[in-house]
C-alpha cells in the first residue's frame, strides 16, 4: 500500500531507520483497519508523512496521517490539539504513542490555489489566519522564530564562515535584522508556521480551513510570510504584487507593514539557507524574494 516513491524518499532521508519505520507503518495500517473499521483509499503524495484518505465504519470520510517519529510530527500533533479545530482541521482520534492522527476530511478540499482573484485570496487568507492565532494553551516546547533563525548560522558553519551561493551582503543584513526584530517582539502567538495557499482548503461544512500546521511561536507578522512568498511567478510585476499583498495584509489584520517586510526579507534568506543545506537550487528564489523585500524597505 505504501507507494514506491514514498519508500525511496524515506530511505533516502533516514536510511535503515526509515525502512524500519515503513515496516512499522505497514503493521499499523493493518491494525488500525481492524480496530477503527477503516476502508483505505489511495495514499496522497504530498508530504514526508504517510497520509491516506479513509472511510470510517459509519461512512464518514476522514484522513489518516502517520508521522515519522521526530520533532516535526510531535509539533504538528500538539499544534492540532492546541488549535482545537478553531480555523484548523479537526482531529477525530489519535495515538501519539503509535504516531498516528485521524483528521476530518475537508470536502471538496479545493485550496486557495483554485481562486484567481487576488483580492478574494487575501480576504480568505486574512480571515483564516485571524481565526487561528491565539496564545499557546499547552506547555509543549514549540520551536520559535528565534530557533528557526539559527538556520542562517548553520549556513555559515557549512561554508566555514562563508555564505556559499547566497550573496554575502544579504546574509549579513539578515543576521543583523533578525536579532533586532526578535529583541523588539512584544506579542507572541501560536502560529501555523506554513500558512500558504496549499494549506488552506475549502470545506462545505466548515468553510476555509487550515491544514498541516508546523506549530511555531512568534509574532503574527511572521505567519504571513510563507503565504507572501508563494504564487508570485505567474505575475507580470511581482514587486507590485508583493507590495499589494503586504499593504493589504497589514490593513486587514492590523499588522505592521514594516515588520512584514523585514520578516519577509529575513525569512527569504533563511529559506534560501535551508535550500542550500538540502542540496536544492530553491535558494535562488529566496535570494530573488529577499531582493524585492529589500526594494520595498528602501521606499
Amino acid at each position: 500500500m505504501i507507494p514506491a516513491d514514498f519508500r525511496m524518499k524515506m530511505e533516502r532521508m533516514y536510511g535503515d531507520s526509515g525502512n524500519d519505520w515503513m515496516i512499522h507503518v505497514e503493521g499499523l495500517l493493518e491494525s488500525l483497519k481492524n480496530r477503527l473499521q477503516l476502508t483505505y483509499g489511495e495514499p496522497f503524495s504530498l508530504s514526508y508523512n504517510f497520509v491516506v484518505p479513509v472511510q470510517l465504519g459509519h461512512g464518514r470520510d476522514a484522513v489518516l496521517k502517520i508521522g515519522y517519529p521526530n520533532n516535526d510530527f510531535s509539533n504538528e500533533f500538539h499544534a492540532l490539539k492546541d488549535f482545537q479545530g478553531k480555523g484548523m482541521v479537526k482531529m477525530l482520534d489519535y495515538s501519539k504513542e503509535e504516531g498516528w492522527i485521524l483528521l476530518d476530511r475537508l470536502m471538496p478540499g479545493s485550496s486557495l490555489l483554485s481562486i484567481e482573484d487576488e483580492e478574494e485570496v487575501l480576504s480568505i487568507f486574512a480571515h483564516t489566519a485571524k481565526g487561528l492565532w491565539h496564545k499557546p494553551e499547552s506547555n509543549h516546547p514549540y520551536p520559535t522564530v528565534q530557533s528557526w533563525s539559527k538556520g542562517i548560522g548553520r549556513l555559515r558553519e557549512r561554508f566555514n564562515g562563508g555564505t556559499g551561493p547566497i550573496p554575502l551582503d544579504l546574509v549579513v543584513k539578515a543576521e543583523a535584522l533578525y536579532p533586532e526584530l526578535l529583541n523588539t517582539s512584544t506579542d507572541l502567538y501560536l502560529l501555523h508556521g506554513d500558512l500558504h495557499h496549499g494549506n488552506i482548503l475549502y470545506s462545505d461544512s466548515s468553510g476555509w480551513t487550515a491544514i498541516d500546521p508546523k506549530g511555531l511561536i512568534g509574532e503574527r507578522e511572521y505567519d504571513c510570510i510563507q503565504f507572501m512568498l508563494n504564487e508570485w511567478k505567474k505575475w507580470d510585476a511581482p514587486l507590485e504584487l508583493l507590495r499589494y499583498r503586504t499593504e493589504t495584509i497589514a490593513s486587514l489584520l492590523s499588522l505592521s507593514y514594516e515588520r512584514l517586510l523585514q520578516y519577509g526579507f529575513c525569512h527569504s534568506i533563511l529559506s534560501a539557507s535551508w535550500s542550500v543545506g538540502d542540496g536544492l537550487d530553491g535558494w535562488k528564489t529566496g535570494v530573488s524574494l529577499a531582493g524585492m523585500f529589500e526594494e520595498l524597505l528602501a521606499e
